[in-house]
């Protein structure tokens, strides 16, 4: 067998160091990154992380080599054109660091459309010449209007999903549209004996608030439909079966010292509403008045009685 080069021992042993010393180690992918914009953001995380692009089976061995627990669980997402990030910064800081560091790039040709690439009608900066050919095949309509190649109608160049060809990226670039975002994608990261997918680093806080806030209120509403006795329904759940109840001693004629009132109310209201029946008109003010009365006498009887309810129950 033959023995591996030296310098490929050497770099798998100091890659398993820094592994081994770091808070965060990612694999990313450099697919698609020319080589200026790599060097641009291998300079503005200059001081932060360390990246280290390497083949894949060097990178394999450098986590087998690594002093972490689990931390070969990365090897999964080592495939194709990848590199190796290390740290001291927590794992979704590294992604969101990460993310930040994106770029719009021209297409090359080749490439997958991940969105509908449209052009505007627009007036172009090309005077008359090669240039309406070039549009022109690739299915603009064009038209000279004062000294300029004007694009005279909007159209989708580029469907999602469709790949890019060398004659659209030419065209793209030309009417600098660009269609690429470019730069180290986080395919997945290790922290603390965990590993991060992508789709998890990708949550963000505000994320996570408003998932807990509709769990709460879902759960709330279900509590209260199945009358489930938790203090976040307890006020509810009194106010609604002291309406429940006065609505019942009403309908039954039943009369307590906390109802009475409301049956003088509802008292006052049928007769106002039999006087006007028989005077053949609508009811008189003093019959608003009094219905205005007695609903205000339920609210605040509800009010009162989930008040006492709860300094009953919890003191």
């Amino acid at each position: 067998m033959r023995k591996p080069a030296q310098w490929k021992v050497e770099l798998v042993d100091q890659v398993a160091k820094e592994i081994s010393s770091s808070n965060v180690t990612a694999i990313v992918s450099i697919k698609g990154l020319r080589n200026k914009q790599f060097q641009d953001i291998r300079k503005s995380l200059r001081g932060e992380v360390k990246i280290r692009v390497m083949r894949g089976t060097l990178i394999k061995k450098a986590l087998e080599k690594a002093q972490k627990k689990d931390i070969k669980g990365l090897e999964q997402f080592v495939s194709g054109q990848v590199a190796v990030v290390t740290g001291n910064i927590g794992a979704p800081v590294l992604y969101r660091r990460l993310e930040g560091t994106k770029q719009r790039a021209p297409a090359r040709g080749g490439e997958i459309a991940d969105h509908d690439i449209v052009v505007e009608a627009k007036e172009t900066s090309f005077p008359p010449g090669p240039m309406i050919s070039e549009f022109q095949k690739v299915g603009l309509q064009t038209a000279i209007e004062k000294g300029k190649i004007v694009i005279k109608k909007e159209a989708v160049l580029v469907k999602k999903g469709e790949v890019i060809t060398p004659e659209k990226a030419k065209v793209l670039e030309r009417l600098e549209i660009f269609p690429l975002i470019v730069g180290l994608d986080v395919l997945g990261a290790y922290e603390d004996g965990i590993i991060f997918t992508k789709e998890s680093l990708s949550i963000t806080p505000e994320q996570v608030a408003a998932d807990v806030a509709t769990a709460f209120a879902r759960a709330k509403a279900l509590a209260l439909r199945a009358t489930f006795m938790v203090p976040e329904v307890v006020p509810e759940l009194l106010a609604k079966a002291k309406l429940e109840a006065d609505a019942l001693a009403l309908a039954a004629g039943f009369l307590t010292e906390s109802n009475v009132q409301l049956f003088i109310l509802k008292a006052i209201r049928e007769a106002n509403a039999l006087n006007a029946a028989l005077q053949g008109g609508s009811e008189s003010p003093a019959a608003e008045e009094a219905r205005g009365e007695e609903k205000k006498e339920e609210e605040k009887s509800g009010e009162e009685d989930a008040s006492a309810g709860l300094s009953a129950l919890f003191g």
